[in-house]
């Protein structure tokens, strides 16, 4: 049996956080009976799915599928208007999970356990350009998300395919640390460092983007894609983002460490920094 090297567990995390087929086609069947109701109930345009399920980032048991739904009729002055007709709606239509608003979207636990959702209602604007509800407010924000997808999907294509792995492993870090970061700003964090540091090696590329993150400090980011808005780094309040800082300090620390022994040939070493940093119970 071959020895397990610093890359290779690394790709066994990667691997493992790729939501399979059981939870891929939970998620088609939540998708077509939501869709189904509301064309019913609402008399929606559109749903369409965004976010990381739709961009192939998506880790299991912790990354939501999104959908923009596109209402019909005037748009609200007051966006939560809309979004407690669409807790309403879905709340009535649906059975055996738990609905609430949290903005900007209305989001679907399933008491079966099987991948949660969140619903954004969205006004059409031009080509694919939405208001939807703003997430520090009650009014309205631009969004545009075949933007960011083409954004994260051209790092893929730049990096041979391997820029969604490295933004599954943050987002991973993020979720067995408990790390108080939007997984978004982590996605656009990622995507940005991938596009100007091709070709992607984990070991090499873990160590340098936690080192970025935390000599850049813990801050909002100018949209990478020109789109216009900054995106918030999820943090609320001083508590979450002195926790947070913490956490990405700690991360440099240990994927620095890592990279080291790796480079040593002491994989056994590289690894046990790893599984800290992904805070595996051994």
């Amino acid at each position: 049996m071959t020895a397990a090297t610093a890359d290779s567990t690394l790709v066994s995390i990667f691997r493992a956080m790729t939501p399979d087929e059981a939870a891929r086609t939970a998620a088609a069947t939540h998708r077509a009976a939501i869709e189904a109701w509301l064309r019913d109930d609402l008399e929606i345009v559109r749903m369409r799915e965004t976010g990381s399920w739709h961009h192939g980032t998506a880790i299991i048991n912790h990354s939501d599928v999104d959908y923009f739904v596109t209402m019909s009729g005037s748009k609200p002055t007051n966006s939560w208007d809309a979004l407690e007709q669409l807790r309403a709606s879905l709340s009535k239509g649906l059975s055996n999970c738990f609905v609430s608003i949290d903005r900007p979207a209305v989001r679907i636990v399933y008491f079966d356990g099987t991948p949660a959702v969140e619903i954004t209602p969205a006004y059409f604007r031009e080509t694919d350009d939405y208001d939807i509800p703003d997430p520090a407010g009650t009014g309205w924000v631009r969004s545009n998300p075949a933007v960011h997808l083409e954004y994260v999907n051209e790092a893929q294509r730049m990096t041979d395919g391997r820029a969604k792995n490295l933004i599954r492993l943050v987002k991973t870090w993020k979720a067995w640390n408990h790390v108080p970061l939007s997984s978004f700003y982590l996605e656009m964090r990622v995507t940005q460092y991938a596009r100007a540091n091709h070709p992607i090696i984990y070991p090499w590329d873990l160590r340098d983007f936690f080192s970025g993150l935390s000599s850049d400090g813990l801050r909002d980011m100018n949209d990478p894609t020109n789109y216009g808005r900054r995106i918030g780094t999820g943090a609320t309040g001083l508590t979450e983002a002195y926790a947070a800082k913490y956490d990405i300090d700690k991360a440099a620390r240990l994927s620095k460490l890592a990279k080291s022994a790796a480079d040593d040939d002491n994989h056994a070493t590289a690894i046990r920094h790893y599984l800290e940093l992904f805070n595996v119970q051994e």
